[in-house]
């Protein structure tokens, strides 16, 4: 019994300390069927990919595909909420490019427009530093991440609650509705503000959203080191049926159109 595919990993390209073909490689020898290099999107103000460097990064993809065919390897990017509004830092035009689309809410990062400063990226962030929330700027945020799943075919909704309070059973429900999956992430499930708690969890466990559990590895050796997210799975309880990745591959929603 094992997990399959990891789909939220770095590179050198944004944060990550490794190329592409080291994380390929540390996928190959943890066993890995799939593996997806999902650097930080464009609006990320310090560690994003640049967009004159995004071709390079397709370039080398296509290069490990070429090298090592015994392991299928994902394009994707680690897409930010920028606007409360539910805009997201991709274009259409980057879609084309994309076998798989992360998305998750960071700190530092060029919101769309000032209001998107005041009323999200400030709030969240001081909040956020001092381990708080309001029942005001939780329904914010829960509003954005609801109208980027309407709007996008997001693929995974990466480490909930990191960075800015959601209610997590709400997005959960709209999750599932669109084909989502909700992330367990192995550097963010620490609890608190950093992760959604063993009580959210308990709460998105009533949905019909089924989890992907991803190492968000920002160094080669951490990728498919999964020891976390099954420490949480095995005490909260959630059922291996419901893991994507585990002894399956996931159905990502924006292949579907594809097909």
């Amino acid at each position: 019994m094992a997990f399959w595919g990891d789909y939220h990993t770095h590179t050198i390209y944004s944060h990550g300390k490794g190329s592409v073909e080291d994380n390929v490689l540390a996928a190959l020898a943890r066993g890995l069927k799939q593996i997806a290099i999902t650097d930080h999107g464009f609006r990320h103000i310090t560690y994003q990919v640049r967009r004159m460097d995004w071709p390079f990064v397709i370039r080398d993809v296509e290069a490990m595909r070429q090298k090592y065919p015994e392991i299928e390897i994902f394009l994707g990017l680690e897409t930010n909420f920028t606007s409360l509004s539910g805009r997201i830092d991709i274009l259409p035009s980057d879609m084309r490019y994309l076998d798989i689309v992360v998305c998750g809410y960071h700190k530092l990062v060029k919101p769309h427009r000032a209001r998107d400063f005041f009323k999200m990226c400030m709030p969240n962030f001081l909040l956020s530093t001092v381990g708080k929330t309001t029942a005001k700027q939780t329904a914010r945020n829960t509003d954005a991440y609801i109208k980027a799943l309407e709007k996008y075919d997001i693929d995974i909704i990466s480490h909930i609650n990191h960075g800015a309070q959601v209610d997590a059973r709400a997005v959960a429900e709209a999750a599932a509705h669109y084909g989502t999956y909700v992330e367990l992430n192995c550097k963010n499930m620490h609890g608190g503000q950093a992760s959604m708690t063993d009580a959210e969890l308990e709460q998105v466990l009533t949905t019909d959203v089924e989890f992907i559990v991803d190492s968000d590895a920002h160094a080669p050796e951490k990728i498919g080191h999964f020891e976390k997210a099954i420490e949480i799975i095995d005490r909260v309880g959630i059922p291996y049926a419901r893991i994507a990745n585990w002894e399956r591959l996931p159905v990502l929603r924006s292949h579907r159109g594809r097909l």
